[in-house]
């Protein structure tokens, strides 16, 4: 399947695109998710089992895990690469659960902020970031599209995506997740 084609899809059925990859030979044991999750595997492989029933998912290949189903995951020898779509039924985002998704996936999570009116030229980092805003708001400059972010707002910028940032007039808060990727299966 094609991934711009993939997140389109996801995009107009009320998921939330998020761009990850897994460390090899990871093994999350049975568990289930407060969110219904569509991916497309992009790269390496991932094992679903569920009612003890294994699948492995390979490049170009896509899954569905819908909220509350038990299963356990188990990543190939290479890592895997994935677009995934998440879509919770009960609502937005709330800051608990977003730390959760990270702490899930790996990410170390950092909470922070910025004075008011604080910006950053084009740069980019060598981690995939994940930011909610706790409070206040920041402008987002990438891809040469700007967009705002306000309180309960969520964005990603992956690695060596090139932008740049504004802090609103009352500053920001924020919990931001960072983490160093594997490039071999991206």
């Amino acid at each position: 399947m094609d991934q711009t084609a993939f997140a389109a899809d996801l995009r107009r059925e009320g998921y939330r695109p998020v761009n990850t990859s897994v460390r090899p030979n990871l093994v999350v044991p049975n568990h289930c998710h407060d969110f219904d999750a569509k991916v497309l595997v992009l790269g390496g492989e991932i094992t679903i089992t569920r009612d003890n029933c294994p699948t492995t998912f390979r490049a170009g290949q896509c899954f569905e895990v819908l909220e509350g189903t038990m299963h356990a995951e188990h990543v190939g020898p290479e890592g895997v690469a994935l677009l995934s779509g998440r879509r919770r039924n009960g609502g937005s985002l709330t800051r608990e659960a977003f730390e959760s998704d990270l702490r899930r996936e790996g990410f170390d999570i950092v909470n922070g902020g910025q004075q008011p009116n604080f910006a950053e030229d084009l740069h980019a980092h060598d981690f995939d970031a994940r930011i909610m805003v706790l409070s206040g708001e920041i402008t987002v400059c990438r891809d040469g599209k700007a967009e705002v972010f306000h309180a309960g707002d969520h964005c990603e910028i992956p690695a060596l995506c090139q932008h740049t940032t504004q802090v609103g007039p009352q500053g920001v808060a924020y919990m931001v997740g960072k983490a160093c990727r594997r490039s071999a299966v991206n």
